[in-house]
């Protein structure tokens, strides 16, 4: 019987859920008996977990969301540094601060996971036979963790450009690959594991929320749209439209609070929960929405009530008006929180900025007894809508139609349908249906050569800008700290 020790918190109760196994700040080191194979979905569990912690840390979110001209980290004292990387600050990108260096290295704690879960699932498979459905869920596993490790990637792609593969926990050289090779790599990972993995929701998998092949054909259509190749993204975006079950959630305000989670518009979405306590075990993600909260003040059961975040992450009022301008309604209550204006709960917005709504959770779906911003919600990575926009634009691109697919994400928001769409009008509905979610605005901005232009744009508030955007500065720089331990990280990217 073979045995080794792998660095993941093991649920001592084998019919414990997917959510009830909680690794964060544990590491503990348990002997493991691959003979056990009803155990097999262990490793997948902890690649989870580093998931949660690692990459919804709230200092990347500041940074991956402030890039564009529709946003910024908003503050300017603590944590400042953060204006200097988007367009308040000039695109300065200094490599000593502290969140850029968490920006490379929570991505790559999400990888170095998954690569040793999948050394333990091998490990596993040694007691498995092909053809039987252990050994399908074996390959179905498999896939669920390429599809961690290629959300790592994209995130690291679209914040630094080049960046090292690491393909194995012993890896020893640390040159860069290029972005275009990087792409290349992940486009290849997600593609040998897809026909493997369940052709199912994740709300309908047996680990509810687990990602399936339809997620992995998401995050394959995002990194295809990074690279161009239109074609891949039509086939990939047509797959999960005909034949994934997915719908938009009707009620747009609530798909990003509790009655949204996990629900047919959800692809790939961070799971956490508070076990309907307000103190007490909690499987969480830490700041990632108190981060973004502004302070509301409001009364309930004639007791006044406050809910204080920290007013990271507002909106450039440009952006606010030019929805307005458009005729958005129902995407900009959910949207926005102005400053001086009430919630629809009844909730005074403190300040005059405008924060992001989409972070909001009202006071009434809050567990009783917390007034924490976010606490027992989900993180959402990708929706339904972004595929319905990512199929249209290729679907223009490729010399066809995309006029039902970008209709469809139109009319859930109360906007009229157009015909004959263009580019231009795909991108802007990406602007206002996406904004805020994982930088996409300004991925958006630089695929397309568009960001020189918005991002130098002089009406836009420059108080804290030395420079200008330029495709230099496209991407960030290899954090300091890394340069000095790892030397090969200078070298030209292969």
């Amino acid at each position: 019987m073979k045995k080794i020790y792998y660095l993941f918190l093991i649920c001592a109760v084998s019919s414990c859920s997917f959510l009830e196994i909680d690794t964060e700040n544990k590491i503990a080191t348990s002997e493991v008996d691959y003979s056990k194979t009803a155990d097999m979905y262990q490793p997948v569990i902890g690649a989870y977990s580093q998931l949660r912690t690692s990459g919804m840390h709230w200092a990347n979110n500041m940074l991956w969301s402030g890039r564009d001209d529709d946003m910024t980290s908003g503050r300017t004292d603590d944590q400042g540094d953060a204006l200097l990387f988007g367009y308040r600050g000039g695109y300065q990108r200094p490599n000593s601060f502290w969140a850029l260096n968490n920006a490379w290295v929570t991505p790559y704690e999400i990888i170095r996971t998954c690569n040793s879960a999948q050394t333990a699932l091998d490990r596993y498979a040694e007691y498995l036979t092909a053809g039987t459905d252990d050994y399908a869920n074996y390959l179905s596993y498999k896939g669920e963790l390429k599809v961690m490790e290629a959300w790592a990637y994209y995130m690291l792609v679209t914040s630094f450009g080049d960046c090292v593969l690491l393909k194995d926990n012993s890896q020893t050289r640390f040159v860069r690959s290029t972005q275009a090779h990087v792409c290349e790599y992940a486009l290849h990972e997600l593609d040998s594991v897809i026909p493997d993995m369940k052709r199912m929701r994740p709300n309908e998998m047996p680990h509810m929320g687990a990602f399936t092949a339809y997620t992995a054909e998401a995050l394959a259509a995002r990194f295809a749209l990074l690279t161009g190749d239109y074609k891949k993204v039509e086939t990939y975006t047509d797959d999960i439209i005909i034949n994934g079950g997915f719908e938009l959630y009707p009620d747009y305000y609530n798909l990003f609070k509790i009655p949204g989670k996990l629900c047919l518009e959800s692809l790939m979405e961070v799971q956490c929960t508070d076990f309907g306590a307000a103190t007490g075990d909690y499987i969480g993600i830490d700041q990632w929405f108190n981060s973004m909260g502004a302070t509301l003040n409001g009364t309930v059961g004639g007791q006044p009530v406050s809910i204080g975040g920290w007013n990271f992450m507002q909106y450039n009022r440009q952006f606010f008006d030019w929805a307005k301008a458009r005729g958005e309604t129902v995407r900009l209550e959910t949207s926005f929180l102005v400053g001086g204006e009430t919630t629809k709960e009844g909730f005074t917005i403190d300040g005059s900025a405008i924060y992001n709504g989409k972070a909001y959770l009202p006071y009434e779906q809050m567990t009783e007894g917390s007034t924490e911003w976010g606490r027992n919600n989900n993180v959402r990575l990708i929706r339904y809508a972004e595929v319905l926009l990512m199929n249209a634009e290729a679907k223009v691109r490729n010399g066809g139609s995309g006029d039902a697919s970008f209709n469809e994400v139109r009319t859930r928001a109360g906007m009229p349908t157009l015909t004959g769409v263009t580019v231009d009008q795909i991108l802007d509905e990406r602007r206002m249906e996406l904004c805020s979610e994982w930088g996409l605005r300004y991925i958006d901005l630089v695929r397309t050569d568009k960001a020189e232009e918005v991002l130098n744009d002089a009406a836009l508030q420059r108080d804290f800008a030395n420079g200008e955007w330029t495709k230099e500065k496209a991407w960030w720089p290899v954090p300091g700290t890394q340069l000095m331990n790892l030397p090969d990280l200078a070298e030209q990217p292969e």
